[in-house]
């Protein structure tokens, strides 16, 4: 058997052009307005993405169940956070400035390339209402 060699190649970013990708969705607690995003790569020094991206959208209960039942095939989903370059063992931040979306979410995409571990994710932001009105909360902010 003859090895094969394959050479990757990075964008101007960097970031690293490799066929597919895992991805993992998350319900928020309540629909809300994320305003920063933390990606956790901590320990993992030799297994970690080396990219990232996230999409959002806001679904009812019925379009969720759509959603679980086509594997999260959705037109709905639309790109919160452009994809991003990663570090081993770090904590990523990104702010209101990194973010393309600026309407309420009820769900989450994390979407890594290649494969490899990522600690968590955080999310902050404001609850609102589903006609992106603020929440009637007495907590302005919250860790959806």
């Amino acid at each position: 058997m003859v090895p094969v060699l394959v050479v990757l190649q990075a964008d101007q970013r960097g970031i690293l052009l490799v066929p597919g990708w895992e991805w993992a969705v998350f319900r928020l607690g309540h629909p809300g307005l994320i305003s920063n995003i933390e990606v956790d790569t901590n320990h993992f020094k030799g297994n970690f993405p080396d990219s990232c991206r996230i999409e959002a959208c806001l679904l009812t209960p019925e379009e969720e169940m759509q959603c679980i039942q086509t594997r999260w095939n959705s037109g709905k989903w639309e790109v919160l956070l452009p994809p991003q370059k990663l570090c081993p063992h770090q904590r990523h931040h990104y702010s209101k400035a990194d973010l393309t979306l600026n309407r309420p979410v009820s769900h989450v995409r994390l979407i890594i390339a290649p494969d490899g571990g990522v600690s968590r994710l955080h999310l902050w932001g404001r609850l609102m209402s589903v006609t992106g009105a603020p929440a009637n909360h007495n907590r302005l902010s919250s860790k959806l």
